[in-house]
């Protein structure tokens, strides 16, 4: 039986993913780091277990992979819907700043990947997806700090599936386009206008239509990896 595990499972395209998950009855695991009691009642809906983490604690991550291992429950399909936008201009990025998206939107899931990678290889294989906001494979008018931060992702994911591959796990990223919900809430009304303009479906997504496409990568998939997948209503 295939066991999942969710960072960033109370965000809304998390929590989408965790009823996907569900759905299809395989067993999940979620993080949640302030939003105790989104993760409770998830908990409660879903009859899956959520752990307190934060992701700005390294050692945290690897001991939450390493008590998973030993309790039987180390999964094998990963997927981080983990992240932090800021709106700043180039001079007032300072590097605070630079390190706090940094850790949170990139490093978490590196880190989470070394950790489970090897474990998961042992078994035989799996499925770990990542999510970057779609200036990672395209310019957009985002600030500089967290645009980097999604493109240091999509390059992650493209020299993670040739080195893990081999051992049998898939490593693929979704690029959700501007959402009705989450952080996409909170960008430029102008440049929501043009998405709406500029994008064949002419409006937001959905958080479920993107977990849609998470979890076929995540359960359903069997030779796609490495890839980027836009998930953007045709932009």
């Amino acid at each position: 039986m295939r066991r999942a595990l969710v960072f960033g499972g109370t965000g809304y395209l998390g929590s989408e993913v965790l009823r996907g998950l569900a759905r299809e009855d395989v067993p999940a695991e979620f993080t949640w780091h302030t939003s105790a009691e989104r993760a409770r009642q998830l908990e409660a809906e879903l009859k899956q277990r959520g752990h307190a983490l934060d992701v700005r604690e390294a050692g945290a991550i690897r001991r939450l992979c390493a008590s998973l291992e030993a309790e039987g429950r180390a999964p094998d399909v990963v997927v981080h819907c983990l992240g932090m936008g800021q709106d700043r201009a180039l001079a007032d990025i300072s590097e605070s700043d630079w390190e706090t998206l940094h850790t949170l939107n990139v490093r978490s899931a590196f880190l989470a990947i070394q950790a489970l990678a090897e474990p998961m290889a042992t078994r035989g294989g799996g499925d770990v997806v990542l999510t970057a906001a779609f200036d990672g494979s395209r310019p957009m008018p985002a600030p500089a700090h967290f645009a980097a931060t999604q493109g240091a992702l999509c390059a992650m994911v493209r020299s993670l599936a040739k080195e893990l591959g081999p051992r049998g796990i898939r490593v693929n990223l979704v690029t959700p386009g501007l959402l009705e919900e989450g952080m996409s809430r909170s960008v430029d009304t102008r440049l929501g206008e043009d998405y709406r303009r500029f994008s064949a479906y002419g409006r937001r997504g959905k958080a479920s239509e993107v977990a849609r496409a998470i979890l076929w990568l995540a359960l359903h998939n069997t030779y796609m990896t490495g890839a980027v997948l836009p998930v953007n209503g045709g932009l």
